[in-house]
């Protein structure tokens, strides 16, 4: 039996997974990867044809954002599958970031200067009924502002700290671990 009223979640997972703190990578958030690339560019908008994988503009796809917006482009099957509905009942599904470029105040306590964005995840099925989620927030680079090198620092005292600790590139390395 085909399961549509859960596509409205399947989009609000999708959107709030990417804008999360989960999405990470090479020393920022990808959200910063993107805002600092918008900034650069002056575009304020980036699509994501979420079934493709394909991205527009071309200007704000870094090697960073096109390796995370890969990712998420394999994980979206699963996803759905985990709502316990199926892709065929998927038409088209799109994720549309926009930055407010125009607008940017001081993280406090910093000198880091966050914009507001708005994230919208639009699932069409196959009747043509729309699935909407919409993500408004707030977001600041982090690895590019003033804090840039010591972000970048933070992640090799990880990974000498780590090291200390007995820890793999592939996580902890306990003795049963070491062992087998």
């Amino acid at each position: 039996m085909a399961r549509y009223k859960v596509l409205k979640s399947v989009a609000h997972s999708f959107g709030h997974s990417f804008v999360s703190l989960m999405n990470y990578r090479d020393h920022d958030y990808v959200m910063g990867h993107l805002l600092t690339q918008a900034r650069r560019t002056r575009t304020n908008r980036f699509v994501l044809d979420i079934l493709s994988g394909k991205t527009a503009p071309a200007g704000l796809l870094t090697p960073v954002t096109a390796d995370s917006v890969e990712s998420y482009a394999i994980w979206f099957p699963k996803l759905v599958a985990s709502h316990r509905t199926d892709l065929r009942f998927i038409r088209t599904a799109a994720m549309d970031i926009a930055f407010d470029l125009n607008v940017e105040r001081r993280v406090r306590g910093t000198e880091l200067l966050e914009s507001p964005f708005v994230c919208r995840v639009t699932i069409v099925d196959d009747r043509g009924k729309e699935w909407t989620a919409e993500i408004r927030n707030w977001w600041y680079p982090e690895a590019t502002g003033p804090v840039g090198g010591t972000a970048k620092r933070r992640g090799l005292v990880r990974r000498l700290l780590g090291r200390l600790r007995g820890w793999r590139a592939d996580g902890p390395q306990t003795k049963l671990q070491a062992a087998a």
